[in-house]
């Protein structure tokens, strides 16, 4: 209790306060300094989680590269998503290790340019493979370049998967993956500026007896403009259910009985005249004998006709369409 100020020690400091004589803290910079402007504009974050389609691509896409894998190397190859993340471009190429085969090429007609790597241990897989070897996974990548016929291979592979990544995307929007160079060294494949955001994606692919990484990377302003097909989960399978949902239902409708009705006229009258009917009354309509009727289809107005007989029974043979106006 000794630290309690007394009465006279609270007004004293109080009218210190008010006349300036006594400074206070507070939590605000008198300055501007330390504090930095947010550009809203700027992409910043996992762009790739808004774009859940492309996770329906790189399903589809995996399972047409098994297929041609396999068919070109002779031998069952799995392949699978390693990892999918989006992050600055600058970071990225500081972690694409030597040697690789960097592979550029666009997917028209959208802009700029998407990069397609081989890590080192997978291209000397494929190569083995090619020549009967058992892509073994010993193999020293340190100091080690790719000879003419390797590029060769590369060359060939690259265009395997272009071609299933086109297909790939085909249901979603009609893209043509066309090739454009090859690079063995980072800083030529720079298809972004270091701070841009990309979207990358990388996919184990398993030989024989060795495996390797293939990544893709995507800069997000390449896909920007198409984002909102990319939006819509199940956007693929979207497409094809619904064409054929569209002829079932259509079938399935053709067969329906719907009820048909005709109005031959109509009237009004008083309460009066409705409790002073009796039995062979008559009720004058609006309509005169000639004017057409209308047929309404489970009591919606569609058609206009006038009534007749049709062998031996009552019909009606339609003139027009029902127009409200």
């Amino acid at each position: 209790m000794a630290n309690v100020l007394s009465q006279d020690e609270v007004d004293s400091l109080l009218s210190g306060i008010s006349e300036g004589k006594v400074k206070t803290e507070t939590d605000l910079p008198e300055k501007d300094e330390g504090l930095k402007g947010y550009d809203f504009s700027r992409q910043t974050g996992p762009v790739h989680l808004r774009m859940p389609t492309l996770g329906i691509i790189n399903e589809r896409f995996i399972g047409f590269l098994k297929t041609s894998l396999s068919a070109t190397t002779r031998s069952v190859t799995d392949v699978s998503i390693l990892d999918f993340e989006s992050v600055k471009f600058g970071e990225f190429t500081r972690s694409i290790p030597l040697p690789t085969s960097l592979n550029i090429f666009k997917m028209e007609p959208l802009r700029g340019f998407v990069l397609l790597i081989l890590e080192g241990s997978l291209v000397f897989a494929f190569v083995d493979s090619f020549f009967g070897g058992k892509a073994a996974s010993n193999i020293r990548l340190e100091g080690k370049s790719f000879t003419t016929i390797e590029i060769k291979i590369v060359d060939r592979i690259v265009r395997i998967i272009l071609n299933d990544l086109q297909h790939a995307w085909s249901d979603v929007y009609k893209l043509k993956m066309v090739f454009a160079r090859s690079e063995v060294d980072p800083q030529f494949a720079g298809i972004a500026s270091p701070t841009e955001m990309v979207i990358v994606i990388r996919f184990n692919v398993e030989l024989e007896n060795s495996s390797g990484v293939m990544t893709i990377c995507m800069p997000y302003s390449t896909l920007e403009p198409i984002r909102e097909r990319l939006r819509y989960r199940f956007h693929g399978e979207r497409l094809e259910v619904d064409e054929t949902w569209g002829r079932y239902l259509e079938e399935k409708i053709k067969k329906m009985a719907v009820n048909l009705s005709c109005t031959l006229g109509t009237t009004k009258i008083s309460a009066r005249e409705l409790l002073e009917m009796k039995v062979d009354g008559v009720i004058q309509l609006e309509q005169k004998t000639s004017d057409p009727i209308t047929l309404s289809v489970e009591g919606v107005p569609k058609f206009k006709g006038y009534p007749g007989t049709y062998s031996k029974k009552k019909a009606i043979r339609i003139s027009e369409r029902f127009s409200k106006e």
